[in-house]
């Protein structure tokens, strides 16, 4: 690409991107629904305090998973030139900053055990550590291949990988070893991830490590390692205070209904944002062109997360007790409360990428410390009254932060609220409507039919609704139905 010609959202970066929004919709999809499975599974087997104690167990892991990978696999995605010292200095660095949190993680094990007064958790931990110098080998050369928009390549592992990883945690499971299926489950499945991973990518690890490339790639990533752990606590520090205050069987109920959530609205969100960094870095010298990118990625990321999660909050009293057993009854009642961050679960979802694209991070620095200083505020303050408070006081935080985020955004692209707002207009509007009709629905078929064909009923009629209501209200969308279905009848059979 020329020097002196910005890159353009056109035809073909538009093609690229939504072949490789395709692709990684099909791995999440494939990837969400078989995770959604194997943890159903999993919650009818194993109790609340497993399911809680595995919650506290991941947030340790994915905090040095962080600290682990120091960002510096994300330059990959950044960088114009890739020479053969860069690549094996990013490779060689974080194997050892991999293999140093690993043996950190399991001198904190006991401590981290006795402060959530879980010594049962110890051992899991220190194994489950190894996850990180495992997945050190094969993060490189998954890098390169997203780089070259190889989403197809990351379908294929995800789904290899979320298989096989799940039918051992299963077999585990039925097996009675509890708390270990689910650490098994990680390891399996990071081990096939790293054999997909190198076999993507023909690329050979040597061993060109230059100091001076390393310093300033960790110069450059510090703001991005903060950032992302700031993020991790904003999310994961309700779980940390209710283990220590409340007890794990606690976490298990809000993990649960937070991680049902998070499924759903990451099924739909995350194949956008994914591509959302190549497709964004090409066009960030342009602010007319990123403005189109960022609107053309967010109004179809919502107008499947918007109905998902909204649904989803309407359905899950019903819903989760059904899928997952009685049991979860609780966590179906506040998984309502977490559908509410349908609106800033979606935009902030797209800010954080944007703005490191746009090499903003003195504001991405700005926004996740407000978000992790007001949300361990409200936390605290929330946890005297029970899980409810806390997931209220949660939902309550994404919504304060929001506008500062909307403005951060504005500042540093040049991206206007009304922009996103019209971007997602129709979907609210046709979710909200869709919220509304199964509301109603719900208190018509109540006791009128069995809970599964309860569910799946209104399930079927929350979909239609949706779809009717958005075609009704938007003008784009049905354009972009009539497009799609001429091309499908043009298609040969």
């Amino acid at each position: 690409m020329s020097a002196e010609l910005p890159a353009r959202f056109d035809d073909g970066l538009r093609a690229r991107s939504r072949s490789s929004i395709g692709w990684t919709i099909t791995r999440f999809l494939s990837d969400q629904i078989f995770s959604f499975v194997v943890f159903v599974i999993l919650a009818r087997l194993l109790t609340q305090a497993d399911i809680g104690a595995f919650a506290v167990m991941t947030v340790t892991a994915e905090a040095f998973r962080i600290i682990a990978t120091a960002g510096l696999v994300q330059t990959i995605a950044r960088k114009k030139e890739l020479s053969p010292a860069f690549l094996d200095t990013i490779y060689r660095s974080q194997q050892a900053f991999s293999f140093v949190s690993a043996i950190l993680i399991i001198a904190l094990a006991r401590p981290i055990a006795d402060w959530m007064d879980a010594p049962n958790i110890a051992l899991p931990l220190a194994v489950m550590s190894l996850a990180l110098p495992i997945s050190s080998f094969g993060a490189t050369h998954m890098a390169l291949r997203l780089r070259e928009f190889g989403h197809r390549t990351t379908a294929l592992r995800s789904v290899v990988g979320g298989l096989i990883g799940g039918a051992c945690a299963v077999a585990a499971a039925f097996a009675g070893l509890g708390l270990w299926s689910l650490v098994i489950q990680r390891l399996v499945t990071e081990i096939v991830g790293v054999v997909l991973s190198r076999a993507s990518y023909d690329w050979k690890p040597g061993w060109q490590f230059e100091r001076a490339i390393l310093r300033g790639n960790i110069m450059l990533n510090a703001s991005l390692i903060y950032v992302q752990l700031a993020f991790l606590a904003t999310v994961r520090v309700q779980e940390m205070a209710i283990g220590a205050g409340i007890g794990l069987a606690a976490v298990g109920i809000y993990r649960t209904a937070w991680r049902t959530v998070e499924l759903i609205g990451r099924g739909a969100i995350q194949p956008f944002t994914q591509v959302a960094v190549q497709t964004l870095a090409r066009v960030k010298d342009d602010p007319a062109e990123l403005r189109k990118a960022y609107r053309w990625m967010i109004s179809r990321a919502s107008a499947l997360s918007f109905p998902a999660l909204v649904g989803f909050g309407a359905l899950a009293p019903i819903a989760i007790p059904t899928v997952f057993g009685a049991k979860w009854s609780e966590a179906g009642e506040l998984a309502q409360i977490f559908a509410f961050m349908a609106v800033p679960f979606t935009l902030n979802f797209f800010a954080s990428p944007s703005l490191s694209v746009l090499g903003a991070s003195r504001s991405l620095i700005s926004l996740s410390t407000t978000q992790l200083a007001l949300g361990v505020i409200l936390t605290l303050a929330a946890l005297p009254y029970g899980l409810f408070a806390v997931a209220v006081a949660y939902v309550g935080r994404a919504y304060l932060t929001l506008p500062m985020q909307i403005w951060l955004l504005r500042r540093a692209s040049g991206i206007r609220p009304i922009d996103s707002f019209r971007a997602v207009r129709a979907p609210l509007f046709a979710s909200t409507l869709m919220g509304v009709a199964l509301a109603i629905a719900m208190r018509l078929l109540d006791a009128h039919l069995p809970d599964w064909q309860v569910l799946l009923l209104l399930i079927a009629i929350g979909g239609f609704f949706y779809a009717i209501a958005l075609l009704a209200i938007s003008g784009l969308w049905r354009g972009h139905f009539l497009s799609l279905f001429r091309r499908f009848r043009k298609s040969p059979i």
